[in-house]
């Protein structure tokens, strides 16, 4: 799956005393087209290689996650079930 970059958005990591901290912006205008029919904008951050032009750190792609859709996909492990007689018990773990 592609990713979906997300425009208009920037984010900076700042070192405080104790942590770290992000300074984000976000255009709203732009962030608009990429809402769900929720209203939501589901983001992923995720460290850049190298500091961009401007400071950045982080860069955001869109989240096109959908647990519905994942639930009717069938799985495409063909491995045998295991039935009752092979489970593992607390007895059997050495420790």
């Amino acid at each position: 799956m592609a990713k979906t970059y997300i425009d208009g958005t920037s984010c900076k990591a700042i070192s405080g005393q104790f942590w770290e901290f992000f300074n984000v912006s976000i255009n709203v205008e732009k962030l608009q087209q990429y809402a769900n029919e929720k209203g939501y904008v589901n983001m992923v951050m995720s460290k850049r290689r190298e500091v961009g032009q401007y400071g950045d750190t982080h860069y955001f792609t869109l989240n096109e996650y959908n647990p519905e859709a994942n639930q009717n996909s069938t799985p495409t492990n063909n491995a045998p079930q295991n039935n009752s007689s092979d489970e593992i018990s607390v007895e059997d773990v050495p420790f």
